[in-house]
């Protein structure tokens, strides 16, 4: 059996994609990995990829209408969730890893995903920093993945990122309900803290974030759309009450996510240039996020999401086929 499965989700495609694959396919070369990248019809440096890295195993997820790359609207993030769950159903290996095309993953990040899961958790997340020094890749980064930053120690924690995270078969196996037709990370997580696993974050399983230069007004779109997929889903697993106080605490969450924008950034040592710039652009973004939450608050899970998310109380949640 495959030791290690890499599924890679293409967002950005292109050159994210092959700087991406480049750092993988060294690692795997040697080594029982399989790199697996699902992707639908509209990245179009697919085929030369797919020439370019001959041991990557590209696989067509067809009928998904709108295409997942370039942009980020409701539709085409589920898209993207669909590939990742394509990915991990074609996965053989022991240990089942996720990463990102935007995200370049460390020399020795395979070894350390392989290392680390000698131990007994069932989900190991890693660290996330940023290697685009621009305003707007740091206000991105800060809203979405600082949390992910270092130093952070490693240890348990309720959140990991499905940019970088890697599980055990079994465990990841025995959840497959939540992850058969669309992957999201809180919807897995969650139904894997139900069956008592713990989420893990260690530091040595390192990706670095290298996104391509993107305007304000795609930047702050896509901060709606993720905040509406992850209220939507939030509240699939909650009771109606606890949606309301969901509903009305909108308001006042810009401010909270600033705050915790300006914690991270000190808490991680940023010069005061990184702050004054990616700061106001913080402060722009935490309010496409207020407003996408308040949108799936408002509007309520899909079908699919409802069928798929455990029963369990989620005010404390953050935000943020394998066959056995």
């Amino acid at each position: 059996m495959i030791t290690l499965s890499v599924v890679v989700t293409v967002v950005d495609g292109g050159e994210c994609l092959r700087r991406c694959l480049e750092a993988l396919d060294a690692q795997a070369q040697g080594a029982d990995i399989e790199i697996i990248v699902p992707y639908d019809q509209g990245d179009r440096t697919i085929a030369e990829l797919a020439r370019r890295f001959p041991r990557v195993r590209f696989h067509l997820v067809e009928d998904l209408g709108a295409s997942a790359v370039v942009s980020l609207p409701s539709h085409a993030h589920r898209v993207i969730d669909r590939c990742r769950a394509v990915g991990l159903a074609l996965a053989t290996g022991k240990i089942v890893a996720m990463l990102e095309d935007r995200g370049v993953p460390a020399p020795d990040w395979c070894r350390q995903v392989v290392a680390e899961h000698d131990q007994s958790h069932a989900v190991i997340g890693g660290a996330i920093e940023n290697g685009v020094d621009r305003a707007m890749n740091w206000a991105l980064y800060y809203c979405d993945l600082g949390r992910y930053g270092l130093p952070r120690p490693a240890g348990p924690t309720g959140f990991l990122s499905d940019t970088n995270v890697a599980y055990k078969r079994e465990p990841l196996a025995s959840v497959h309900g939540s992850w058969s037709e669309q992957y999201q990370e809180t919807t897995v997580h969650w139904a894997l803290q139900a069956r008592g696993h713990t989420l893990w974050f260690d530091p040595r399983l390192m990706t670095t974030q290298m996104r391509a230069d993107i305007g304000w007004r795609r930047a702050y779109r896509e901060r709606i759309d993720n905040a509406r997929l992850f209220a939507e889903t939030r509240v699939a697993a909650v009771a109606p009450w606890l949606r309301l106080v969901f509903v009305i605490g909108t308001p006042i969450l810009p401010l909270l996510l600033l705050l915790r924008v300006a914690r991270l950034m000190i808490r991680q040592g940023r010069s005061p240039r990184q702050m004054a710039t990616a700061l106001p652009l913080s402060a722009l973004l935490v309010t496409g996020t207020a407003f996408g939450e308040l949108l799936g608050y408002l509007a309520g899970p899909p079908r699919a999401v409802i069928e798929a998310a455990p029963r369990r109380a989620a005010a404390g949640a953050d935000r943020g086929a394998v066959k056995s």
